[in-house]
């Protein structure tokens, strides 16, 4: 199971930097709105990094996608795509959409015991 769990990870990963550097299209794509696509895109690969790296601690998950998607901007400022720090804080967001109730889940396990 662990094995397909990567293998989702992997594709997950490969789709985003896909679409993250693919020239600009003419009209809507699969998503229309640009904030939405950043934030499911990171939001799918958090809980799929998660599973796929189950020893790794959850905030070296987290920090390696913040970190992945602030690349990406800094790259794509580069090869002629537009660099937008909003779509960084979309990326965070998604990444916290998915982390935060682990976390706050383990936290409310702590105090009760």
């Amino acid at each position: 199971m662990l094995w397909l769990t990567r293998l989702a990870a992997a594709l997950a990963t490969v789709a985003t930097l896909w679409l993250a550097f693919e020239p600009p299209g003419d009209g809507p794509g699969l998503i229309p709105w640009d904030k939405a696509g950043h934030f499911l895109s990171f939001y799918v690969l958090t809980i799929l990094y998660v599973l796929a790296a189950p020893r790794a601690p959850r905030w070296e998950v987290v920090a390696l996608l913040i970190g992945a998607g602030g690349l990406i901007e800094v790259v794509q400022g580069q090869v002629g795509r537009e660099a937008d720090v909003l779509d960084w804080l979309a990326d965070i967001a998604g990444i916290a959409f998915a982390a935060l109730p682990v976390w706050l889940e383990a936290l409310r396990r702590r105090m009760r015991d």
